[in-house]
Parts: structure tokens; sequence; C-alpha cells
């Protein structure tokens, strides 16, 4: 598996035990400096005050450009999360060339002073290398999905709750999973979102201000999943998951 910084998720229980409130901004999948097939889709997601942004971008275009080539990229609708985050999904009108060095030109939608979470500094453009051709092979299971464990903590900003999946998969390109997530024995609305699988590991929760899932304390939950890889082939469907929100012991 292709690694994704997210920061969208703490992957490391180690991180999640220290999250703080996140930075507003902007991030992508497959993350910066990951080889992509040629074939390749990509996801922006905005965080805190950039997801208005990122929510109004489906049907503008931008560019990926190398050395005397260019592809453009239309920007479609993808998910929205209960806490705070909207990601799209940018999928390329043509082709990239094999074994070149692509920058995605944000600053086509986005203004320069948006910060890259998974990039350094305000607005700095995320590239990529293309790798020897298409991705046309979905994803082929090693270790299907499985709830690992899960962590919950409070401090003075809040509380900070995951539950870990883990799995493994035969995949050449970067690996994301669009879950859609239901309160069993409730009436409340499912929760349908995305996050990548860094590593082997996926990681459904939220931070004290923003996250991709809303959890409540020791609930029981259904998780149901689909997993792509970044050229959007479809790994064999999975059975779903049933687990219970961690709680957080009190005063944290």
């Amino acid at each position: 598996m292709y690694s994704f910084l997210p920061l969208l998720l703490v992957v490391l229980m180690a991180s999640a035990a220290s999250a703080a409130c996140p930075e507003d901004g902007v991030q992508v999948f497959p993350r910066p400096g990951a080889v992509l097939p040629t074939n390749t889709r990509l996801l922006l997601e905005g965080v805190g005050k950039a997801r208005g942004l990122v929510a109004e971008l489906p049907g503008k275009t931008v560019r990926l450009q190398t050395g005397g080539h260019e592809v453009r990229a239309r920007i479609q609708r993808g998910w929205t999360s209960t806490l705070g985050r909207s990601t799209v999904v940018l999928k390329l009108e043509g082709l990239l060339l094999p074994d070149k060095v692509y920058i995605l030109r944000l600053d086509d939608v986005l203004p320069g002073t948006v910060a890259l979470l998974n990039g350094s500094g305000p607005m700095t453009l995320p590239e990529w290398r293309s790798g020897k051709g298409p991705d046309k092979t979905a994803p082929h299971w090693l270790k299907r999905p499985a709830v690992s464990e899960g962590f919950s903590r409070r401090n003075e900003q809040g509380t900070t709750r995951y539950i870990r999946l883990t799995l493994d998969a035969r995949e050449e390109s970067p690996t994301y999973m669009v879950v859609t997530l239901t309160r069993k024995r409730s009436g409340a609305t499912a929760q349908h979102y995305v996050v990548p699988v860094v590593n082997g590991t996926a990681m459904l929760g939220h931070e004290p201000c923003s996250g991709a899932f809303a959890f409540e304390d020791g609930k029981s939950y259904r998780a149901r999943v689909e997993v792509f890889d970044a050229a959007g082939n479809l790994a064999p469907a999975v059975p779903p998951m049933d687990f219970e929100a961690p709680a957080a012991p009190p005063g944290g």
C-alpha cells in the first residue's frame, strides 16, 4: 500500500492522543510525492474555514502540468462530513504521460493564501510522479477490512476519538475507503465520507474541532465500506463491520 498522510485523519494512536484542533486548509489524495497511475483520480479536501471553498468547486476545472504537457481535471462532487470537512473528486480529462513529475495548479481555483496541509507552507503546489501506465486492476484482498482497536481521549479542547480498521490488499496504486456509518438501533441519519488507507490502516473518527465521522461514547455503530484505488477501481465487496465507539475516561 502507498501511504497518504491525511491531515484528515491522525493515523497513529500516539498522534491522536495529542491531537489538537486542525488548521484551516486543504489536503490532497494521493499524498504529494506519491507515484500515480496515468489514469489517476485525485481527491481534494477542505478542512475548517476552507471547507466552504472546496464545497463550491464542483463544475470548475484545474490543471496538472509537466514540461510540455498539460491535463485538465474537472472537479466533481464528493462527500461532506458531519464535522466540518468536504472532499471533491478531480477527474482527469486525459491520461498523464508516464514517468513525469506533474504539478497540480490549485491556484487555478483557490486563493494562494490557503494552506496545503499535507504539503508545506501557504499553497505550496502539490506534485507527483506518474507511473509507467494506467491502473486497470481492482485491489485484490489479502486481508479484508476489520476493526482493530479504538481510542478516545478528552482534553481542554474537546474529545479525540478514533476506530482503527486494518486491511491488506495487492494493489499498485494509493487506496482510499468510502464509508457509510450508521448508528445501530437509532433513527439518526447515516454519515457518508471518505478516508485514506495508510500503510494498511484506515482511521474513522474525529479530533476536538473537526473530523470525518462523529461518534458518541460507547454507542453501537455499523460501517459499510467500499475500497477504491487511485484510478477508481473498486475492490471486491466486504461484509459490514459492527463496533462500539470507545468511551473516554472521566476527566480525559
